[in-house]
């Protein structure tokens, strides 16, 4: 049976990967700009890191995002992945069957400043950007349920419908299915 192959968006140490990869995906790139977070994410699905120092150099602006995702992870932000236009057309030859990740929330999150302005709101686009690109069979977003909910005192809209009007009409159009 082939595996089904997935792109992680904001992969943090990689909980979302882990349980793709039991539910039987097979990781095709992952995304994650914190080195911190990427270091854990390579060493438990990519390989074991032995040498700091090769990791450090891994890490560097010295190494591509094509080199990256050659080894399957860019740690980089999702903006420098939608410039390489050559990844994202291998990307969609591929035949990605899912593109997951959770956009950080803190923009959005109630118990935050919830600033509509906030530059991190911007990356759920960025996400649908990398979908528009690689055209996967499914998508899934992950987020706080403050997405859904308006910028009251601002005087702004809720963004998750905007997303979803969106999704809806990317492509050849995705159904969306709130949870």
């Amino acid at each position: 049976m082939t595996k089904r192959k997935y792109i992680d968006l904001f992969a943090g140490c990689g909980g979302l990967s882990l349980g793709l990869e039991k539910a039987g995906f097979e990781l095709a790139l992952a995304v994650e700009k914190s080195d911190m977070a990427a270091e854990t994410f390579f060493h438990n699905f990519v390989e074991r890191i032995a040498d700091q120092g090769e990791w450090r150099s891994f890490c560097s602006y010295s190494t591509s995002v094509e080199q990256q995702a050659k080894r399957k992870l860019v740690v980089r932000e999702l903006s420098a992945v939608l410039e390489c236009k050559r990844l994202l057309q291998d990307l969609r030859d591929e035949g990605i069957d899912l593109v997951a990740g959770g956009p950080p929330c803190q923009g959005f999150s109630l118990a935050g400043r919830r600033n509509p302005d906030d530059v991190r709101n911007k990356l759920p686009w960025q996400f649908l950007e990398l979908v528009e690109a690689v055209q996967p069979k499914t998508v899934l977003i992950e987020n706080v349920s403050g997405m859904s909910q308006d910028f009251r005192k601002h005087g702004k809209s809720s963004p998750f419908n905007d997303l979803r009007i969106a999704l809806s009409e990317t492509g050849s159009g995705y159904l969306v299915q709130p949870l």
